[in-house]
């Protein structure tokens, strides 16, 4: 079996993009199908995949613009010492999203520590650029200090077992605007509207997940706790769990802003609910007047959930940091409410359940 890796990538191609996020939606949101039918990989539910993107050709065209040099001026790589044109340097290899202290202090060594720390985080590489015109810096000192364009992890949303061809995940489309300027996600523009379907090389490794597994015993009932692309991991586990009949509960909570415009794969889980194989609860916090979000759920279900914990569930949790952090204190609560235990006790169950690997959690 190939082993694939940063260096040896297996180059794959997206074989399907469809938007699930539906009109008046805030974000849109693709489920995209990599084909792997050559890649003689193997990864588990929980696991991620490391994709190698490129920058957007338009930012790579304005940085060469500013840059003032030719398309076809060769430069060394700072990392590998290989030369290589400038344009595929700027496309493949360099992040021309985020300057460092060192790429702005070649332009103005005067600046001090805030004033570099506010052109770093409010200007791309072409605007810092711009800022200096008369710059007379050679292409490739410029690029010794541009940091390096980093793989981008997904959590995989679909069950090898199920599906040994193909590679679904779960991806938003980033935007936002940085100085008075709507900019895109480097990784999210490159997978949900540059990259043409058939055509476009995506290079991809497997990035194993450290603990984020389903358990040994298919009999053990799970809680999942997912917002957003959150759901991806939680998408696999269900596959998994449903090809191979494990006869464990599983229980998800799911949470986004409005169940008319984002509720991805709602007939696949309805369906699962109507096979009594799932108990779905969802939030869709832009429903009502008052938001109500998966943690406030998870709160709602407080006696439900510790009985489950009491029948052994393991409790995964996927998406924001922010939601993550008051599910945890919502266990607690619940710890405390329905286990009748006292504040420091409560911690040291939650403590106990984490030693155990029984609270697991992918968050970002």
């Amino acid at each position: 079996m190939t082993t694939f890796s940063i260096k040896n990538p297996f180059i794959s191609r997206i074989v399907h993009r469809e938007l699930l996020t539906k009109e008046g939606s805030s974000k849109k949101t693709y489920h995209i199908t990599l084909d792997i039918k050559d890649a003689d990989i193997t990864f588990e539910p929980g696991d991620s995949v490391a994709i190698l993107v490129e920058n957007d050709p338009r930012i790579v065209d304005l940085t060469l613009n500013y840059m003032k040099k030719e398309l076809d001026e060769k430069i060394i790589d700072p990392r590998s010492n290989q030369e290589m044109k400038l344009i595929d340097f700027l496309t493949k290899k360099a992040n021309i999203t985020k300057a460092n202290p060192h790429f702005i202090k070649l332009f103005d060594p005067k600046l001090n520590i805030d004033e570099i720390k506010q052109l770093s985080t409010s200007h791309h590489i072409w605007d810092i650029l711009k800022l200096y015109p008369k710059h007379k810096i050679s292409a490739n000192d410029m690029c010794k200090y541009l940091l390096p364009i980093l793989p981008r992890l997904y959590s995989i949303a679909s069950s090898l077992d199920v599906l040994s061809n193909e590679m679904h995940l779960l991806i938003t489309h980033v935007s936002y605007e940085l100085s008075k300027i709507s900019r895109n996600g480097v990784a999210t523009e490159f997978l949900c509207k540059l990259s043409k379907t058939i055509k476009t090389p995506i290079p991809i490794y497997i990035q194993p997940s450290h603990g984020f597994r389903l358990p040994k015993d298919p009999n053990t009932p799970i809680i999942m706790i997912g917002s957003g692309c959150g759901l991806a991991p939680f998408k696999a586990f269900l596959d998994h769990r449903y090809f191979s009949k494990a006869e464990g509960q599983n229980w998800l909570f799911f949470g986004e802003r409005n169940s008319k415009t984002d509720y991805y794969y709602e007939d696949y889980f309805k369906d699962l609910v109507d096979n009594n194989f799932l108990r779905l609860t969802t939030a869709f916090s832009r429903d009502q007047e008052d938001k109500i979000y998966v943690q406030d759920k998870v709160l709602e279900n407080s006696s439900d959930i510790w009985q489950w914990i009491h029948s052994g569930a393991i409790i995964y949790i996927c998406g924001g940091l922010l939601m993550a952090r008051t599910v945890d204190e919502n266990m607690q609560k619940i710890f405390m409410e329905e286990g009748g235990l006292n504040e420091t006790d409560a911690r040291a169950f939650f403590k106990n359940l984490i030693r155990e690997k029984r609270y697991l959690k992918d968050v970002y």
